[in-house]
This record gives C-alpha cells, sequence and structure tokens, in this order.
C-alpha cells in the first residue's frame, strides 16, 4: 500500500521539533505516483546545514522506510 503525503506529515511530525529546536523544518511536498520517491522542503536552517544529508539518510529515510517500505529515497526540492 502507498502511503498518502498525509500518512508522511503525521509520522514526521514528532521529528520535527528537533529540528525547529535547531531554526530548521521540512515539509514533505509530494509522493512520486509509485511512491518510491519522497520529495521534501527543506526549510530554515536546514537549507543550508551541512549536515542534511545525513539528517535525510539517517533521520527521515531510514525511519521512514520502516513504516512506509515503498519509499525508496527522499528528495529535496529547491524553490
Amino acid at each position: 500500500m502507498t502511503p498518502t503525503i498525509e500518512d508522511i506529515a503525521q509520522y514526521l511530525a514528532p521529528l520535527r521539533p528537533h529540528l525547529l529546536r535547531d531554526g530548521g523544518d521540512i515539509e514533505p511536498v509530494r509522493l512520486s505516483p509509485d511512491g518510491k520517491v519522497l520529495y521534501i522542503r527543506l526549510l530554515g536552517s536546514c537549507r543550508t546545514c551541512d549536515l542534511h544529508p545525513t539528517t535525510i539518510r539517517l533521520g527521515i529515510l531510514e525511519p521512514l522506510r520502516r513504516f512506509f517500505p515503498t519509499i525508496e529515497t527522499v528528495e529535496i526540492i529547491h524553490e
């Protein structure tokens, strides 16, 4: 079953206070039609943080995959 963007936002809600504490945040924007790619927007200090690739991989992608195994990667939208 492919998750919805609302499912993902709900799952990420408890993680966001850690990002907010450091002046950053993330916004789940959309999923690819096959549910394999999650597109996110980095906000605040997350946009310029040198550690955001690690945060995305270890703090977002790996935990998400435990609950939503169809998600294979997270891509950043630069807008």
